[in-house]
């Protein structure tokens, strides 16, 4: 986690100074001290600044996860307001007054974890962390929360304020999941299994935790999607993007299971820079990863009597098949929930993993 801690004063250096010191202990955490130039040698290890902090914002801003900024509140609100984009992407942001009393989570508070963050910097400062996002004050649980915790992509995202908004006003809201046992965590949410929604059908907003497609829903019906799918992939030589998108398409309605739960594209090394397979990932927002045909190979002589077969691809590539075997090797302890199909030049498998 990149962090950085920006300071305009030098009473606020100091400040920024004892704030990396504690923010350091956070497993993983690389802290950098933004301190404007005329100062900054005063404190070891701050990064020095000339530039106006509107300028500095602009150019920070989605290099760090998470900006502790120590300065008064409406500063922050005039430099970063240009920089705003929507909780998916902006950085977790708290803001410090100068003398370390106060740690306000200002951006992201969920999502990109400023509420967190505040109460992190409270327990080591004693700064009173201040927080006021709606389901922390009145002690709910909270989707976004539960989506950003265990891995779970929002779909679509616009359905998350409506679905957050009626639980704060505490309107019905109903959720259900393939299996409740999964995660500890969906207890605060009283979910059911989905089947009794498809049994009978209830009235109000519905919040479905599953990869499955479920079809004839309410309008405002959100979805939180496990990623827990890997897609293996081969095809011939000049494919095109679309093709590519098409095939994996064709094969999650096959397999009932939704796009965003995919994490993973795989595909042999021989097609790892296939300009459409590449571009394909790159569209889907999805990393593309390949294996080697002795790697392939040793899939087959494991698993061969359950991996589908062709002469062909034997003859021409050295190894007996390519979509299946990729997609387990990328997740060793997943099952094949969709073996090999062909699609226009294209072939997929798809695996599915446990979660979380």
């Amino acid at each position: 986690m990149k962090i950085g801690v920006v300071a305009v004063t030098r009473q606020g250096a100091a400040t920024a100074l004892r704030v990396s010191t504690a923010l350091s202990e956070l497993p993983g955490a690389e802290v950098d001290i933004l301190a404007p130039a005329r100062f900054a040698a005063s404190f070891p290890g701050s990064r020095p600044y000339k530039q106006p902090l509107r300028q500095l914002c602009s150019e920070i801003f989605q290099q760090y996860s998470c900006l502790v900024m120590v300065m008064a509140m409406g500063i922050v609100f005039r430099t970063m307001a240009p920089c705003l984009g929507n909780k998916r992407t902006d950085p977790a942001v708290v803001v410090m007054d100068e003398m370390g009393q106060f740690a306000i989570s200002a951006l992201s508070g969920h999502v990109g974890g400023a509420n967190d963050m505040a109460r992190y910097i409270q327990s080591k400062l004693g700064a009173l962390a201040v927080i006021t996002t709606a389901t922390d004050v009145q002690g709910l649980p909270a989707v976004d929360l539960l989506a950003r915790d265990y891995n779970l992509a929002v779909e679509p995202l616009h359905h998350l304020k409506t679905v957050s908004a009626a639980m704060v006003n505490g309107e019905d809201v109903h959720f259900y999941i393939d299996d409740a046992s999964k995660i500890t965590e969906i207890i605060k949410f009283h979910p059911k299994p989905i089947d009794n929604y498809l049994q009978a059908p209830k009235k109000g907003i519905i919040v479905f935790i599953t990869s499955r497609l479920i079809a004839g829903l309410p309008s405002e019906s959100l979805f939180l999607r496990p990623r827990h799918l890997v897609v293996g992939l081969g095809c011939r030589t000049g494919i095109s993007a679309a093709a590519v998108k098409e095939a994996v398409e064709q094969a999650l309605v096959l397999a009932d299971r939704s796009l965003a739960s995919v994490r993973l594209l795989a595909t042999i090394d021989l097609r790892s820079g296939e300009a459409g397979l590449v571009q394909a990932a790159y569209e889907m927002g999805l990393p593309l990863v390949s294996f080697s045909r002795l790697e392939i190979a040793g899939v087959f002589d494991v698993k061969g009597r359950d991996l589908s077969y062709s002469q062909f691809v034997q003859d021409r590539i050295g190894v007996g098949g390519v979509c299946e075997p990729v997609a387990l090797l990328a997740a060793p302890a997943a099952r094949l929930i969709l073996r090999k199909r062909a699609f226009n030049g294209v072939t997929v498998a798809i695996v599915e993993e446990d979660w979380p």
